[in-house]
């Protein structure tokens, strides 16, 4: 078995939450199901082509004209699992630079980076482990560093995501970045910051919160579906200086 064909193994419960969603999504809004599965999955991503906000790409009309023949979810999920096996590896988007597990955008008219976080530790512990806090902090450290350096126009840091719920997460950035966590006005569900919290490390699902996630459907106000995620995503944002103080001396520590 390919390491693909074993990742779309493990994530085969995750493909159909996604498609439970995007079908549920479909049927209460009156939405086609080829448009409701790039609105509100994030296929197009795993699928290795980018933010579909930023352009469609061709290959992803051979994928949402096969499933809408499939009636069946059991069917959806295989189809899926197969196109992802043979699809391109997903790479960061344009324009972002990584540091380990994390990413940072340069910073828009505003003076905003916006930072990312992103799996890629492959030695069976989970990026987030206490075992990691250091190397993680360090990470962070070389990030801002970089961004002080190359962009001085930078004043502020800002990021979108279910994380901010997580002890093992928070622990890693300045207390008063954390703090000032917050509801966001809208947050696009065809990325990770909501789907996730969904997924461990090794890309199999967690049973409590699909099932928590799956309890809210009947209810949820499918003008801001994303409030019905067991862990919404939150938005939190700090002056760049918290976050050079806050690494001082990381960066060159042995």
């Amino acid at each position: 078995m390919s390491d693909r064909e074993a990742r779309a193994n493990r994530l085969r419960d995750f493909f159909e939450l996604q498609l439970r969603f995007a079908g549920h999504m479909a049927q209460r809004t009156g939405t086609p199901l080829a448009e409701a599965v790039i609105r509100f999955t994030n296929f197009h991503r795993r699928f290795g082509f980018g933010d579909p906000d930023k352009g469609v790409a061709a290959a992803w009309a051979d994928y949402v004209t096969s499933l809408q023949r499939l009636a069946d979810l059991e069917e959806q999920t295989r189809w899926t699992q197969a196109f992802f096996r043979d699809a391109p590896e997903e790479k960061p988007p344009p324009g972002q630079h990584l540091f380990g597990c994390f990413g940072c955008e340069a910073p828009d008219d505003r003076g905003i980076v916006r930072i990312h976080f992103v799996s890629v530790d492959d030695d069976g512990l989970g990026p987030l482990h206490r075992s990691k806090v250091l190397r993680r902090q360090r990470e962070l450290a070389a990030m801002f560093a970089f961004v002080r350096r190359h962009y001085p126009s930078a004043a502020r840091v800002r990021g979108i995501s279910w994380l901010y719920h997580i002890d093992a997460y928070r622990r890693l950035l300045p207390p008063e970045y954390s703090a000032s966590a917050a509801a966001p006005v809208w947050v696009r569900l065809n990325g990770t910051s909501s789907w996730g919290q969904f997924i461990r490390h090794d890309g199999s699902i967690k049973p409590a919160l699909r099932d928590a996630f799956l309890r809210n459907f009947d209810a949820m106000d499918v003008a801001a579906p994303w409030r019905s995620f067991p862990l919404p995503a939150l938005i939190v944002t700090a002056p760049l200086e918290i976050f050079t103080a806050f690494y001082e001396g990381l960066v060159s520590a042995p």
